[in-house]
């Protein structure tokens, strides 16, 4: 692509909404995002964390998404071959629930439509949606390689979910039983213990006697669900709690039912929550389902997957089939009739909820899939402790192993319409199996029983949980379990960035299959980017209405802008508070950047400008060789933080050299030389150097804003290619061995004395005078200040402060800076006449009056702000100063 490709014209302001979208089109265009598996180059690899298909890009997915493209536009710099592969999730309980509340709206169900009709419904649904945020991230200047979009319903997705499903259950590490689940009665499926929404509620706490069966006294229970109670199978007490030891090995009465419970001893018991003494019903509590585990307590089911009682004999029959939230108001009244009710109190506790659906979960033992988890945890643990996959900030490798020590098993099957079906098939031809259902897992749709032929098969009705197809994600998308090129060429990926609640659901289920299957990590950097939080300090949410819309506002700034905000916080460590105008500050650095662009490129025309490796650093003035030394320790600062995952403190360090530095003092030191005529040394050297700057700012700076350093770059001499291009030379800039700390040091010198001067003018009233003078004597012997005795360093001083050295300054303030005192003082303009004068000088005496009255109230000082009080001192200490000279010129005049 060469630069006459994509016209940027140099307009005065950068105008980001004009040129972004083409030049993405030209990149996509030129294939520089393409992986090449066979280039004889090294390689380096992200998969980007698949957004769900029917979701839209948010902050999270920014800010995620430039990290990325950070290090693969850097890796690329460097000569590296990049993959960074894109994908989908088909997020199967998230997207039902959509098309659900969907067809809600037009009075319809998924079961009127039957599975067939609905699973059509889903497919145009993802046909329609699909694409959505790709072209979201394109508008970020993503650079992913879109010829390799996955989809996690792909078909060879689904080989690769049902391939790993068949090792697992072959290895004897996926089972079916009954165990405690998280119930969702409105998805009508289990889900995860990580995607319960957890919120306050405010309920009652009730305080139920329970008789001892010996009829030698009762224990008191709390619950804030009474309902449960019908299926207690036990009573439980802390050992240690010397009020109940003498119960522990007795029996007590279950109220209403009559069932007689064990009381058995339990350190998991708070001895100091409600009575001290807790009912136990492993079959709707995930707590209590482990104490029933460790003491052989029977497990009962009251509340059936509608959240309905069940219909048992031992339920009483008033109570059986009504929703469990009516029976509870009558198992209360039951209670209070019968003498068992004891108290009731205000409770506030936490409530699980469904995270897709916001239904309350309901606790209950089911026949489920589960996968063994030791086996898959303890090689993910040791890959993790040896350092062989690393969390940056590394405070989450405690959390990471902190969460594996205490793996339960884990559910991965779900009762949903949508997903990957569970490879498991049941063949009923009892006869030739010894009078047993046969069952088999299988990668291919079975024709007929590998045992007996029979071609009556039933499938398994569930499908897995998202989250285990997603913990493929870095090899399935590769091909896997196919031996391909990408594979051999591209995995174990090098970085991952993704968010914190999803250490557990996401990136440790990819450790423990990749170990399983892989022999080897699935990536060797786990970036855990910030949170990005709304302006108070909230999680932002849709259904807060708090959200902010990065699509905003890069219509608003420019992509840039948000990538480069998104680079400054997103791995600072920490959450951070959305701030709307540091991403409009990053606008304004990209159009000042722009500009001085401009001026350096006006100043090269017709200027036959020279290589820097040409020009030696006897033939440049401080300024240049300052400003090439300065170039130096930016680009080395740039590449460690980049290197160490600080992409924040790089961008801030690069827009400081580019703003304060190679800006405020360098451009400005050489503006005189850029108005000589195009053959003079000076004005060659100048544009040379300025050149040189600007181009290695655009290249330091592609990775985080790639839109306007590559319109910038197609702009200069030899950008005729785009920056991403392939190329044989590493781009990314190096040190040039420039370097020269001393210089630096006296040129720091000269520009404080500049800053100091300056603040010392603006309380001279100089508008009033015609001309701001100084004069500087050496006090104290500092090496660092020897330019500022120069012809040139006293020159540059004067153009840069503005001011004009002399022997006989006027002493209206002094300063000390680098051995020198510099006095600066304000030469009166002349007036017109003697009265003209005199009435000025009662003018200034009148104001310093009225300064001194106001600073001398009490009530002003005490109740004023700190920096209205100091305002009036500085007025006050500025028109003194402006006093003085006006008596001087009067008394002269």
């Amino acid at each position: 692509m060469s630069s006459e490709q994509v016209k940027v014209p140099m307009d005065k302001a950068w105008r980001p909404q004009d040129v972004e979208p083409e030049l993405y089109r030209s990149w996509e265009e030129a294939g520089l995002f393409v992986a090449h598996a066979d280039r004889p180059r090294p390689k380096f690899s992200i998969v980007l964390p698949p957004p769900n298909v029917t979701g839209e890009l948010h902050l999270g997915h920014a800010v995620s998404g430039t990290i990325q493209d950070v290090y693969c536009r850097y890796r690329r710099m460097l000569g590296f071959e990049v993959l960074w592969l894109p994908g989908t999730d088909h997020a199967a309980i998230g997207t039902q629930n959509v098309i659900e509340r969907e067809l809600a709206k037009e009075g319809r169900t998924k079961e009127e439509l039957g599975r067939a009709a609905f699973q059509k419904l889903v497919d145009e649904w993802y046909r329609t949606y699909g694409n959505r945020i790709v072209e979201q991230y394109k508008r970020l200047g993503a650079t992913l390689d879109w010829t390799r979009l996955r989809f996690t319903m792909d078909p060879a997705y689904i080989r690769s979910v049902r391939e790993a499903f068949v090792r697992l259950y072959n290895d004897g590490l996926i089972y079916r039983g009954p165990r405690i689940v998280n119930w969702c009665p409105h998805c009508r499926s289990s889900i995860s213990d990580l995607e319960v929404d957890w919120r306050e509620h405010e309920d009652t706490l009730y305080y139920i006697r329970y008789d001892m069966a010996d009829g030698d006294g009762a224990l008191v229970v709390a619950t804030v669900r009474p309902e449960t109670m019908l299926a207690d199978s036990g009573v439980a007490v802390n050992p240690n709690d010397a009020r109940y030891r003498s119960f522990i090995g007795r029996r007590a009465f279950l109220p209403l039912v009559g069932r007689e419970l064990p009381v058995v001893g339990d350190e998991y018991v708070k001895s100091d929550f409600g009575t001290g003494a807790l009912k136990v019903t492993p079959g709707h509590d995930p707590n209590d389902y482990e104490i029933g585990q460790r003491h052989g307590l029977a497990i009962y089911t009251a509340i059936d997957k509608d959240r309905n009682i069940v219909n048992e004999p031992w339920v009483p029959d008033e109570l059986r089939t009504r929703d469990a939230l009516t029976a509870r108001a009558r198992i209360v009244e039951m209670l209070r009739d019968r003498d068992h009710l004891v108290k009731t109190e205000p409770y506030t506790h936490e409530v699980g909820h469904c995270d897709r659906c916001g239904e309350i979960i309901e606790p209950l033992v089911d026949e489920q899939w589960w996968c063994h988890m030791p086996p898959l945890r303890d090689p993910a643990v040791e890959v993790v402790t040896e350092g062989k996959t690393r969390f940056v900030p590394e405070r989450y490798t405690k959390v990471y192993l902190d969460w594996m020590a205490n793996l339960r098993d884990w559910n991965i099957s779900r009762q949903l319409w949508l997903g990957h079906a569970v490879p498991v098939y049941y063949c009923d031809n009892k006869a030739d199996h010894g009078g047993q259902t046969y069952t088999f897992a299988s990668v291919e749709e079975p024709k007929a029983c590998p045992q007996c032929g029979n071609q009556k098969l039933r499938p398994d009705p569930d499908v897995l949980d998202t989250w285990f197809s997603s913990a493929l994600w870095p090899y399935a998308t590769m091909g896997w379990p196919d031996e391909t090129d990408d594979l051999r060429t591209f995995f174990p990926t090098d970085v991952l960035s993704t968010a914190r609640e999803i250490i557990f659901l996401w990136v440790a289920r990819m450790l423990m299959t990749s170990l399983r299957f892989m022999d080897d990590i699935p990536f060797r950097t786990v970036l855990i980017h910030a949170v990005i939080q709304d302006p108070q300090g909230q999680r932002m949410s849709k259904s807060k209405g708090n959200g902010v819309d990065p699509l905003e506002m890069i219509d608003l700034y420019g992509a840039d802008a948000v990538r480069a905000y998104g680079a400054e916080v997103g791995m600072r460590g920490q959450d951070v508070r959305f701030d709307e105008s540091k991403i409009e500050a990053y606008q304004r650095f990209a159009n000042k950047l722009w500009n001085m662009a401009r001026l350096v490129l006006g100043s090269a025309e017709g200027v036959a400008t020279r290589p820097i490796e040409e020009i030696q650093a006897s033939e440049l003035d401080p300024a240049e060789r300052w400003a090439l030394s300065r170039l130096d320790a930016a680009i080395e600062r740039a590449t460690s933080d980049i290197e160490s995952f600080r992409p924040g403190d790089a961008i801030s360090g690069l827009r400081y050299f580019a703003w304060d530095e190679t800006a405020d003092w360098y451009l400005e030191a050489v503006k005189p030389s850029f108005r000589l005529q195009p053959t003079d040394p000076a004005r060659v050297r100048a544009a040379s150097v300025g050149m040189h700057l600007i181009r290695q700012l655009a290249l330091l700076l592609h990775p985080f804003m790639p839109f306007l350093t590559e319109a910038l770059w197609l702009k200069l001499p030899g950008g005729d290619q785009p920056i991403q291009a392939p190329r044989e030379e590493t781009i990314w800039p190096v040190p040039a061995g420039r370097r020269d700390e001393a210089l630096e040091a006296h040129m720091g010198v000269l520009f404080e004395v500049v800053t100091r001067i300056r603040d010392a003018a603006k309380g001279l009233d100089a508008a009033a005078a015609d001309t701001v003078m100084i004069s500087a004597k050496r006090v104290a012997a500092d090496p660092s200040a020897e330019l500022l005795d120069s012809d040139y360093g006293r020159e540059l001083v004067a153009r840069l402060a503005r001011v004009e050295f002399s022997d006989a300054a006027p002493a209206a303030r002094t300063l000390v800076v680098g051995g020198l005192e510099i006095l600066v003082g304000a030469r009166a303009a002349a007036p017109s006449d003697h009265a003209a004068l005199e009435r000025e000088v009662n003018a200034t005496r009148a104001k310093i009056d009225t300064l001194e009255q106001r600073l001398a109230k009490e009530e002003f000082v005490s109740k004023a702000k700190p920096e209205v009080v100091q305002r009036v001192r500085d007025d006050l200490s500025a028109a003194r100063e402006r006093l003085a000279i006006l008596e001087d010129a009067f008394s002269r005049a």
